[in-house]
């Protein structure tokens, strides 16, 4: 998260808040700010602005929106999260900066080309903070002793809670020690010790299609990516030059469409999946 001295646009494509440093919006990769009345860039002096017009805007959302189990936290809007989606190369941002879809009818990352959805799936603190498991409430424990014995809501009592705990230093000698003494070392051959001209049990010598340019030791499971398996349209956009209808590029192999130019169906509330008089057999 960006420090408080910085100040912010607002995009009008996505209508997340970046900072002015920024050349372009770093959720969307649009330029297109607000702009003022006399046509300047309309400039957020802080986050704190950006972040009560952000909770405004939230407390008008639709009841089906605030009552979403995988919306952001109510009692912890601020909480700084990242998304499993954009990776570590994603911007870290608060809770109340996720977006409602409403096409989607789900909560989404910040990012408008990445995928993630939902608080708790692809969403996740990046905070050392205890979750606890009765109220939900986010929690550091006293002292910043993250052990077990310390975990006790502030809000609720209880002393059930998700999230990191150190255990008690442990001996390695001991921790990695094995029980049983029947076995020896024979009887567990390291990598090293182990011949890739051995036979393996699941060797098949009369298959002719082992590629023999793999080299040696080198089994080809059909689960490799390469740059020439992937179709035209796919690697077209790896470069960064498609900058078709102005739109932004889409040059990460991990980026999706952008999904306000690209919405998903509207999803029919009275659609509730596959039943069994669905299924042939």
């Amino acid at each position: 998260m960006s420090g408080s001295d910085d100040s912010y646009l607002r995009c009008t494509h996505c209508k997340g808040f970046y900072e002015t440093s920024f050349a372009q919006c770093k959720w969307c990769e649009y330029d297109a700010p607000q702009l003022t009345e006399s046509g300047e860039r309309r400039v957020f002096p802080s986050r704190d602005a950006c972040r009560a017009l952000q909770i405004a805007e939230y407390d008008r959302l639709p009841p089906d929106a605030l009552a979403d189990p995988m919306g952001p936290p109510k009692d912890e809007l601020t909480l700084l999260c990242n998304c499993l989606h954009c990776g570590p190369e994603g911007h870290v941002f608060e809770a109340i900066e996720m977006r409602w879809m409403l096409t989607e009818r789900m909560w989404a990352c910040p990012c408008t080309t990445c995928g993630g959805r939902g608080f708790g799936i692809d969403i996740h603190s990046a905070e050392n903070k205890w979750q606890c498991a009765e109220c939900g409430h986010f929690y550091v424990p006293a002292n910043r002793d993250y052990r077990h014995e310390n975990a006790k809501c502030p809000k609720c009592g209880s002393t059930d809670a998700n999230g990191w705990f150190d255990d008690p230093e442990e001996d390695d000698e001991d921790y990695f020690d094995d029980d049983d003494d029947d076995l020896t070392d024979a009887d567990h051959p390291t990598a090293r010790e182990l011949s890739v001209d051995q036979d393996l049990p699941w060797d098949d010598d009369e298959d002719e299609d082992d590629d023999d340019d793999e080299g040696p030791g080198l089994y080809d499971l059909g689960i490799t990516w390469r740059e020439s398996d992937a179709p035209d349209d796919f690697l077209s956009g790896l470069d960064g030059d498609d900058d078709d209808a102005g739109a932004p590029p889409y040059p990460g192999r991990n980026r999706h469409p952008d999904d306000i130019d690209f919405p998903q169906e509207p999803r029919d509330p009275h659609d509730h999946g596959v039943n069994e008089d669905d299924i042939p057999f």
